[in-house]
């Protein structure tokens, strides 16, 4: 199912685990977020996949009752928020765990992967805002975030190794990728090196300002006129 939702302007500060300044030209390139109530505080509108979509339980490599693999072209079609590129096993889109009635998205589940936001109805042709997603029910260890980001500047985080951790990140740059895998965008099939399953990814765009407004010209004149009577008084009263 995908939910578009818009969140108030909410900020809390429980749940960023990092704030990057390395970036030349920027303030505050990405922020780092542990918590998915904290990440989504500071979106706008955004996307949830949470892999329950019907067209995800018919793969086009092979239909089973509890696990389904899709090509490439196939898994980025379903949704069309999110471009899938399986960079380990080729054209391995997994989606298992549809009998329990909570799928989730591995690439082999010991594959690496690219995910590619440059085409979504949240963000534009640099990338999103913001990419969040619940780390899925599987051993997960090894794995690095290769970001790119849409000024073309890359960075690696490593994704948390327990299992139902929420992992998110929001830049100003925007998101462009993320190749899931090893360290540097490396390509991935050791089960011993590396794996990983994601659930609910979200993606979305910036929550807007709120700007204190103008104050009307009546209003300053109102100010203005106030003050000056204010002077007066002074004088008199220092007469």
């Amino acid at each position: 199912m995908i939910i578009n939702i818009f969140k108030k302007s909410i900020f809390a500060l429980a749940g960023v685990v990092a704030v990057g300044v390395g970036f030349a030209g920027s303030a505050e390139a990405f922020s780092l977020f542990s918590n998915r109530s904290t990440f989504e505080s500071q979106l706008d509108n955004f996307i949830v996949d949470d892999y329950s979509n019907p067209g995800y339980f018919a793969g086009d490599n092979f239909d089973a009752a509890s696990l389904d693999s899709h090509t490439d072209t196939n898994m980025s079609s379903i949704v069309g928020e999110t471009q899938y590129t399986t960079t380990g096993f080729s054209n391995n889109n997994l989606i298992a765990n549809q009998s329990s009635g909570d799928p989730l998205y591995c690439a082999g589940c010991n594959g690496s992967f690219l995910l590619d936001f440059t085409s979504t109805s949240v963000g534009n042709d640099s990338g999103v805002f913001g990419v969040g997603f619940d780390v899925g029910r599987q051993n997960v260890f090894g794995t690095f975030a290769f970001v790119t980001f849409g000024d073309g500047s890359t960075d690696n985080f490593l994704v948390p190794e327990r299992v139902t951790a929420f992992w998110g990140l929001t830049s100003d740059l925007l998101i462009s990728s993320i190749h899931f895998g090893l360290e540097n965008g490396g390509s991935n099939t050791d089960n011993d090196v590396q794996r990983m399953a994601l659930d609910n990814l979200t993606i979305g765009s910036a929550r807007t300002s709120t700007e204190v407004p103008e104050p009307s010209p009546t209003l300053a004149v109102l100010a203005f006129g106030v003050a000056a009577a204010g002077t007066v008084l002074k004088k008199k009263q220092a007469a």
